[in-house]
């Protein structure tokens, strides 16, 4: 199952993630900053999505606010937006996560530990 959890900095998206699937998920804890990486290599970003599925995927939102004057962090910007889109596609479920709390926007929430199901 790949699961997409976005949402702002310190938003709560890994606390979420261990409610959900326990301390331990197969957890890919900021793709925002393995996209930096990747651009950084002069690798595309897009080349990251096979290796995203069957995780837990949390990215911080970085496309909302001021759009950045250097035209890296432009670039950055975009390229971290066209691969959630691309994973958000093939993912199972998306959430967001704002102030802890989750919207759900593909998919169901998954069943909490402890088997109490949460769905909407």
């Amino acid at each position: 199952m790949t699961v997409l959890l976005i949402g702002g900095a310190c938003q709560g998206k890994t606390a979420l993630a261990r409610t959900l699937f326990g301390p331990e998920p197969p957890l890919m804890n900021g793709l925002h900053l393995l996209v930096r990486k990747a651009l950084e290599e002069g690798r595309d970003p897009q080349a990251l999505l096979p290796s995203l599925r069957d995780h837990v995927v949390l990215c911080d939102e970085v496309g909302c606010g001021v759009v950045p004057l250097d035209p890296a962090d432009r670039t950055w910007r975009e390229a971290v937006g066209r691969l959630c889109c691309a994973l958000a596609q093939e993912a199972d479920t998306v959430i967001r996560v704002t102030c802890g709390l989750p919207q759900v926007l593909k998919g169901q929430i998954p069943c909490f530990k402890g088997g109490v199901s949460h769905d909407r």
